[in-house]
């Protein structure tokens, strides 16, 4: 369900109605549009099924009610004693709707619409910021502006992601052996996140700290390696790499020998080209994509473009099926 509605009427009556206002007045419209804006992502993760839609309206719902609460506790030592004001404007969230997820074209529907929204608040804060006269309502509304653009990365991202997928015909829950490319470590997460729903079991070479990786995967049982040069539990210098090979490959088999679909996911493939050269990295990959293939079983890796050459990087996605 696509937005067909001019949306610059609308963010010109906004601007008209906020221009003038107080900071307190700005500060206060804020605050109820975070706080609405939490609830509609709420809403929109209990209509969500794929569990990559769902985590990220979770994520998009939370980061509102810490805008929300980092908004109304500026308000509160800004104004002590005092409550925020009615402001009378339109919403500068376009007004949202639910769908019922039956299909991917649901999920794009969302997505663009959220983009939207998020991107139609955003240019409505900055259009704010450059034509009021007040200082701090100025940089209140920057603020704001930067948070809404955040907000629009992260979803652009998750629909990017969907539009590469549904192109290539490519779904988790029916992802052909074999290995794959990622050049976005967020959308690399959010398939795996897809792809243990099609039974599937994990293991992960990682180079960020093991909680921060594992935050979005809530309860799910994920096997973590972590690549490091400091002393940490469950930690791998890079130079031991090659040496997990065999390792890597025996949880490829196992998981296979119990009926399920094993998944290595390597993070960050240009820091072990860096650390170990590319001949070094190119192997292990090789290595465990045809472990993978052997096994019924998948390799997926992130990498980013420009850190290799272009016959590297020719080589590299010879072998592994760039997804996004």
């Amino acid at each position: 369900m696509k937005n067909t509605d001019d949306p610059a009427p609308i963010m010109e009556k906004i601007v008209e109605a906020l221009r003038d206002k107080s900071p307190k007045e700005l500060l206060s419209y804020a605050i109820i549009n975070e706080k609405e804006e939490a609830q509609y992502y709420e809403e929109l993760a209990k209509k969500a099924k794929r569990a990559s839609i769902k985590a990220l309206f979770i994520k998009m719902s939370e980061e509102s009610r810490d805008h929300h609460e980092w908004l109304y506790k500026l308000f509160k030592k800004l104004y002590p004693g005092e409550e925020p004001v009615k402001v009378e404007a339109p919403p500068v969230e376009v007004a949202p709707f639910y769908p019922e997820f039956e299909s991917v074209e649901d999920y794009l529907s969302a997505l663009q619409y959220c983009m939207e929204s998020e991107l139609f608040a955003k240019r409505t804060y900055e259009l704010l910021a450059k034509i009021t006269r007040d200082e701090d309502s100025r940089a209140l509304a920057l603020s704001l502006a930067a948070m809404e653009e955040e907000h629009y990365q992260a979803i652009r991202k998750m629909y990017e992601l969907m539009v590469s997928l549904e192109e290539r015909e490519i779904s988790p829950l029916s992802l052909e052996p074999g290995g794959y490319l990622f050049t976005d470590n967020l959308k690399a997460k959010y398939f795996l996140l897809d792809l243990l729903e099609a039974d599937t079991v994990l293991i992960v070479v990682i180079r960020e700290r093991p909680e921060n990786f594992l935050d979005m995967f809530g309860e799910k049982k994920i096997d973590v390696i972590w690549v490091t040069k400091t002393e940490a539990d469950k930690a791998v210098h890079p130079e031991s790499l090659p040496m997990l090979k065999k390792r890597l490959c025996q949880f490829l088999k196992s998981a296979s020998e119990s009926g399920k679909h094993g998944a290595v996911f390597i993070q960050n493939l240009s820091y072990i080209a860096l650390e170990l050269g590319f001949k070094s990295m190119i192997d292990l990959v090789l290595y465990l994509k045809d472990c993978a293939l052997l096994h019924e079983g998948y390799l997926l890796t992130t990498a980013v473009k420009e850190t290799f050459d272009p016959r590297e990087w020719a080589l590299l996605t010879s072998e592994l099926k760039e997804l996004s």
